[in-house]
């Protein structure tokens, strides 16, 4: 390989002038960092500041002192560089190169506004944080909205109980986390096992074989020694029947049983087995309204819902979607390795759409783009189109006053109410508790909007929740 091959396959500038200064070699990337006009072979380094092509030179330091240098010079490209000089000698220790190697510091440079902007951004969060108030959390989820808040503090109570559990909520809002909780909070959590029955999974021609298990010889296939089933595995913990609305009529009467004689019988046995069971059942159907369409058993309702909770969808508690954003980020940032951060836009768009598959949309939508993204910063244009769509301005035409059709954005006339409203409250009310309240609001909130709508007013440490 010629010596000049060598040199172009390097990424980084070369520019090699001999102990006067005048260029005898460079390769094609120093030109395209430099962005420098003319052809500079022969030339003299002196004369490319005269004509002001560089703004210092590596290679006169190198010439003047015979050592090694670095400078950081800005070149007509606009490109900041690192150049390093290097001095050749021969054997008699006289100079007669001086080799300049040119790094790019733009990839640089951006790598580090945005380290700069992505701690800037979590500091922003960290005080946001404050304004909402406390979150309550523990290992496994985290919250801040008051109903949400209530119920998690209400799980040690419902732990220690008993009593069978009945859980409500759409698809995805974490009713097997919240019936995973009940039984950690429970005596059950040392003495047996949280079994999950998920039956809308299982047929319903093994549904009863799989659940209540069987003698050996009850059917066709069956193993000769029996089989227990999950019911059984669930002795002395906790059963937690997911979708509980698509059990069969006829194992309904069969589980209503289990719930009043404490008893199973096994497919094809005689004897029932004792066994201690706590229930914990969850659905997102209207059981109530199944069973006026007698397609749910009415005494099995009432056995079931003895202590109800409900989850309420995500985009009924949109103060959620902010914690819990950050908390998968964090979760995911570990579990990839990975230093991310949202920008403001983007956050502003996760809290408009309707997360119609809830918390465990907004977990996979968040891994996603941990593992997807490619700079230190989520933008909005990383985001699924739908969810970036659900923030677009929605266009609205309504009569003007002087009687004139006008288009006007939807969401700019909201903002532009909001912002007269909370204004005009605040001159009524001046402290944040009285405005909130009278604008129906709590004070989390109503800080949230300020920040958003560029209402300057900040909280003493009193009026803090």
């Amino acid at each position: 390989m010629t010596f000049r091959a060598m040199i172009s396959s390097i990424s980084d500038g070369i520019y090699i002038t001999d102990s006067q200064g005048d260029c005898v070699a460079h390769n094609e990337a120093f030109l395209h960092i430099t962005g420098i006009p003319i052809n500079i072979l022969g030339r003299n380094v002196s004369t490319l500041i005269d004509d002001n092509l560089i703004s210092d030179s590596a290679t006169i330091e190198v010439i003047r002192s015979g050592q090694r240098t670095s400078k950081i010079i800005i070149y007509p490209s606009g490109c900041e560089a690192l150049v390093t000089g290097n001095p050749v000698f021969d054997n008699d220790g006289k100079l007669i190169n001086v080799v300049c190697e040119v790094r790019d510091l733009s990839e640089l440079n951006t790598l580090k506004d945005e380290l700069k902007r992505s701690k800037q951004l979590n500091k922003q969060y960290r005080e946001i944080l404050k304004n909402y108030g406390p979150a309550v959390s523990n290992e496994l989820v985290t919250v801040r909205d008051p109903k949400m808040q209530s119920m998690l503090d209400a799980l040690p109570r419902i732990g220690d109980s008993d009593a069978t559990v009945l859980i409500n909520g759409e698809s995805g809002v974490g009713k097997g986390l919240i019936a995973s909780l009940i039984h950690e909070h429970s005596s059950r959590s040392t003495k047996g096992k949280f079994i999950k029955v998920d039956c809308s999974a299982i047929p319903s021609s093994l549904m009863e074989s799989e659940l209540f298990g069987y003698e050996g010889g009850a059917f066709t296939g069956a193993k000769r020694e029996g089989k227990p089933g999950l019911l059984d595995q669930a002795n002395h913990g906790t059963a937690f029947m997911d979708e509980i609305g698509e059990l069969p009529l006829f194992l309904q009467v069969k589980l209503l049983s289990v719930l009043q004689d404490h008893k199973i019988l096994r497919v094809g046995g005689t004897t029932p087995r004792l066994m201690d069971i706590r229930f914990v059942c969850a659905t997102n159907r209207d059981l109530e309204k199944m069973v006026d369409e007698g397609t749910f058993r009415k005494d099995l309702y009432y056995r079931l819902n003895v202590i109800p909770v409900g989850i309420p969808p995500l985009r009924e508690r949109k103060e959620d979607i902010f914690v819990l954003t950050l908390s998968f980020l964090d979760k995911f940032c570990k579990k990839y390795h990975r230093n991310l951060s949202f920008v403001p836009e983007a956050m502003d768009c996760l809290y408009e759409y309707s997360w119609p598959g809830n918390v465990r949309e907004l977990e996979n939508v968040v891994e996603r783009l941990v593992v997807l993204s490619q700079t230190g910063l989520i933008e909005k244009a990383d985001l699924p189109e739908k969810i970036r769509q659900a923030s677009e301005v929605v266009v609205l035409t309504v009569p003007s006053s002087e009687n004139n059709r006008k288009v006007i954005p939807l969401k700019a006339a909201v903002a532009a109410t909001e912002r007269q409203w909370i204004e005009r409250a605040f001159q009524q009310n001046k402290q944040l508790g009285p405005t909130a309240q009278a604008l129906g609001i709590d004070i989390s909130t109503l800080l949230r909007k300020c920040k958003r709508l560029g209402i300057r007013r900040t909280a003493t440490l009193a009026e803090m929740p």
